[in-house]
């Protein structure tokens, strides 16, 4: 690893001494009343072929620079501001690299003005209130690229090895196409699909409610969101991909997406099937190097890791899926906007896991559990989801959501489990479950907007109704046998057939007035009144021995259960805005009910709780890119039904679990804070962040141990935990015509304080992990890419029982990318990654090099693409992970997916506004 972080600094010191610097600077205002311009956009091209080179923006005293590392030594600049004519220069390098342009004086584009658009080279970024605006077209990606592929090569936006997207360090929270929702508001269909040739600008804005859209305010400035907007020349016409993959082991894959666009019309249809674990909607989601999906290794400081968002342990396995979509937008009249979707889904998914599980006592007398499960779990689930938009003049606006849900599944296991204690006792349990559930939920939000006359004064409505119901049947069966040295004293057998019925029906309504004090400060007064009615059934019969039939009820394992909570919170805000700087603070009463009736037990009890709510944020600007964002907000959250119905559950023999009625509602306080200072002109930045949270009256579990090894669990309230995070990240970006150099440096850390009882004796837990990594990355347009990244853990878990010996270990990653893109037509990409696992008992494996690779030859016009891809071509894939809780220690090793060899074939096939953007 050493000499891999050696190399890398070699290259990128040689890279940056070849590099010949230049500086533009200039002033740019306006030639009537010769008013600086501020975000005026200012750029280089090449005069040869017109690349891109440099550009920015003008600060408030119409300021630029432009800086960067060329060879090229003749160029062409250009200045342009909404309203103004462009202005454009020849530059010439042969008389040095050092240039001021003076004063630029833009002056009014009549032409613009009276509404007819003149037609100008598109500048690559603009900037508009609160809008960030790149012309996709101006970034340089291979051919075949899509959206992800765009979005990476904008400065200060960062994508992830699980498709997270960050721009200056904020989440990017939906990704809409013209304005509209695509596929949900999952990002990742529109990254993976949209390709390159169809996609005219991409605006990058803050988070907006739909409240905050409907008044013109200010969105969420620690969240942002992407739009992006189809061509005017491709917003009519189609685009579709389809792939179909076969490989060793029956491992198969096969996936389509067709688009159609016409104006503000646009329908998509998708689907897949395959056996490799991918969700199905990204397409090829395991290693692709022709640069249309990620691979990913997911690290926690358990042990456990994921590949691409699937997480192998627990609930991993291997996954056989299908899936089908359908997605829908519309207009009528600049009056009615109408999104719908429709998602179907079938899954199949295999798991095996073997466990080692060692629970500490307070008396020392600590035992061990060894497990070993088998299951399957099969199920299939509709998802339909609609929004319309009707604007009954320009100053009203209604928009209501509708929502369905439906799903089915069949669930099998088997488990068998052996437990010791150090004084001889031991119990064997072998237990099997045969479950069918039922699922459905049915919603809509309602909302209603109208503006006053005076800006900043309006009105609105929130409506949320939802209605779900659940039912299930599980035929269980178990048998425990409890012996002490060898000798058997008793068996118990439990074969019994589990009827479950949840119901539950939510609505809450929120009358919100703003008024508008004066231009910089806002009143906010609203009324949030909620009511959440639950009804719970849990019918057990037990099996007669003689006749097999499940006709015994089981009065003291069944319970009827129903609960209302209603919630009233009013609440009142002042917010500021001005400049570049924004707050705002909300305080209200927040007043609970809980009343719930035990039928079965012919028992009730009611509850009320009282507390203040807070909102709080700051969001402050500095200099040219900095910003400074800080949140405080308390939350009060009632039990769970489960925690508080005072009825035995005993589905594990092992643990018994009984809720408690007595319950207080746990109240949070949460603080974050956020800092970024990206400067997207030179390709470098910081950003970093911490958050805080610390809890009373937290609900934990507390649980008792008898003689015969058996864990009775019940709840109570705590006070004085917390957890906390930090993070930390500096990136640097070098380019020098087609050559790029990417460094970034980060560190993560995470601490906590949990509590709990066992055996009526309070204990702590502390724990504290910190994460340095390192990444470098080095490619050179059109011929290869390669990036190599570091990771190390350091992770510490201290106890308060004296039995407990502390926890402290490290893990380490190592991984590095390759992919190249010479001879044409052939591209080539290998992935190495390699894993220790410091925390892992030695029965388990604590290692792994995973090596994954394709081949991929592109040929009709790069419509057509063959590939073969090799997937851990070492067979050193593992799930070992280790499970660190407050009086347990928990190894297990599980089913993943593992080596095959997969060739597949790609066609694409298009055409937009009556021609065909593939034909030469």
């Amino acid at each position: 690893m050493k000499r891999l972080i050696l190399t890398s600094i070699a290259i990128f010191a040689i890279v940056i001494a070849h590099a010949q610097k230049f500086e533009i600077k200039g002033v740019v205002q306006d030639s009537t009343n010769l008013e600086f311009l501020q975000s005026a956009t200012v750029f280089l091209e090449s005069k040869v072929d017109s690349t891109l080179i440099s550009y920015s923006i003008t600060d408030e005293n119409g300021f630029f620079k432009l800086v960067g590392n060329t060879a090229v030594r003749e160029f062409n600049f250009f200045t342009s501001f909404t309203g103004y004519k462009e202005y454009s220069k020849t530059i010439n390098f042969n008389d040095g690299s050092i240039i001021d342009l003076g004063t630029i004086s833009l002056s009014s584009d009549v032409e613009f003005l009276d509404g007819i658009i003149v037609n100008a080279r598109k500048a690559p970024i603009t900037v508009k209130q609160d809008t960030l605006e790149f012309n996709a077209k101006s970034f340089n990606t291979k051919a075949d690229a899509n959206l992800e592929d765009v979005i990476k090569e904008l400065p200060g936006v960062e994508i992830d090895k699980d498709g997270k997207i960050t721009v200056n360090g904020k989440e990017v929270t939906k990704i809409l196409v013209n304005g509209k929702e695509f596929f949900g508001d999952d990002p990742q269909v529109a990254l993976k699909n949209l390709p390159k040739e169809i996609i005219d600008k991409i605006q990058v804005t803050e988070s907006k409610t739909e409240e905050k859209k409907a008044n013109g305010e200010a969105g969420d400035a620690n969240a942002s969101e992407i739009n992006i907007t189809i061509d005017e020349d491709k917003n009519k016409g189609w685009f579709s991909r389809l792939t179909a993959g076969a490989g060793t082991d029956d491992r198969y894959s096969m996936s389509g997406i067709v688009n159609y666009f016409k104006d503000s019309f646009r329908v998509s249809v998708l689907g897949s099937s395959n056996n490799i674990n991918s969700p199905g909607f990204s397409f090829d989601e395991i290693y692709d190097a022709m640069g249309n999906s990620a691979y990913s290794i997911n690290r926690n400081s358990n042990g456990s890791f994921g590949i691409n968002g699937i997480s192998f342990g627990g609930s991993g396995g291997i996954t056989s899926s299908r899936s089908a979509g359908l997605s829908l937008a519309n207009d009528w009249d600049e009056k009615v906007d109408l999104t719908a979707s429709y998602f179907y889904g079938n899954n199949d998914t295999e798991t095996q896991t073997n466990n080692k599980t060692t629970t500490f006592l307070p008396d020392d007398r600590d035992f061990t559990t060894t497990s070993s499960s088998r299951g399957r779990n099969m199920g299939y689930s509709h998802r339909i989801n609609t929004r319309v938009e009707v604007k009954l003049d320009t100053l009203t606006t209604i928009s209501i959501e509708p929502s369905y849900n439906l799903s089915s599944n069949n669930s099998l296991s088997n488990r068998i489990s052996n437990t010791q204690d150090n004084t001889g006792q031991e119990i064997d349990i072998e237990t099997s479950n045969n479950s069918n559930s039922d699922n459905y939920s049915a919603g809509a939000n309602l909302y209603f907007s109208r503006r006053f006359k005076k800006k900043g004064n309006s009105i609105s409505l929130f409506t949320t109704l939802n209605i779900n119901d659940s039912e299930s049947i599980n035929d269980f069966f178990s048998e425990r046998i409890i012996s002490d040295n060898g000798i058997i004293d008793e068996t118990e057998i439990q074969n019994q057939v589990i009827n479950q019925d949840s119901k539950g029906t939510r609505f809450s309504i929120t009358p919100t007035w703003r008024k508008s004090l004066s231009e910089d400060y806002r009143l906010n007064i609203s009324y949030r009144v909620s009511a959440n009615k639950q009804e719970q059934s849990r019918n057990v019969f037990d099996r007669d021995m003689t006749t097999g039939e499940a006709t015994i009820f089981n009065s003291a394992l069944s319970n009827d259960f129903e609960t209302d909570n209603t919630q009233q919170r009013p609440s009142v805000g002042l917010s500021y805005n001005k400049d570049k700087t924004r707050w705002e603070i909300t305080a209200g009463l927040l007043y609970q009910t809980l009343n719930t009736d035990n039928v079965a037990l012919d028992s009730s009890f009611d509850r009320s709780f009282s507390n203040p709510y807070i909102r709080a944020y700051l969001s402050k600007q500095f200099g040219k890119y900095g910003r400074v964002y800080f949140n405080y907000s308390n939350n009060i959250n009632v039990p769970s039904v489960n925690q508080l119905q005072p009825v035995e559950d005993s589905t594990n023999p092992q643990n018994i679990i009984r809720g408690n009625p007595d319950l207080e509602a746990t109240n949070t306080h949460n603080v974050y804070l956020n800092l970024n200072n990206y400067n997207w002109e030179e390709g470098k930045g910081i950003y970093s962040g911490a958050g805080f949270t610390y809890t009373n009256n937290q609900v934990v579990a507390t649980t008792t141990t008898d003689d015969n090894l058996v864990r009775t669990t019940t709840y109570t309230n705590v006070d004085g935990t917390y957890n906390g995070y930090l993070y930390s990240g500096y990136s640097m970006q070098f380019k020098k015509d087609k050559r790029e150099i990417d460094v970034t440096l980060g560190l993560d850390a995470n601490f906590s304080l949990n509590k709990g009882f066992t055996n009526n004796e309070a204990f702590e837990t502390n724990n504290v992990n910190l994460s340095p990594n390192i990444s470098f990355e080095y490619s050179i347009d059109d011929i290869f890419e390669i990036e190599t990244e570091y990771n190390v853990s350091f992770n510490s878990s201290r106890f308060s029982l004296d039995n407990i010996d502390d926890q402290n270990f490290t893990n380490h990653t190592a991984a590095i990318d390759l992919t190249t893109f010479w001879p044409k037509n052939l591209i080539m990409g290998l992935r190495g990654e390699y894993n220790i696992f410091g925390n892992v008992t030695e029965e388990f494996d604590n290692d792994s090099f995973v090596l994954i690779g394709s081949l991929g030859y592109k040929f009709a016009k790069d419509k057509a693409i063959l590939k073969l891809k090799a997937y851990d071509i070492l067979n050193q894939v593992i799930d070992t992970r280790r499970t660190i809780s407050q009086d347990f220690i928990s190894d297990s090793s599980s089913l993943v997916l593992r080596q095959y060899f997969m060739l597949s074939f790609t066609y694409k096939f298009s055409k937009f506004g009556g021609k065909d953007p593939n034909r030469e």
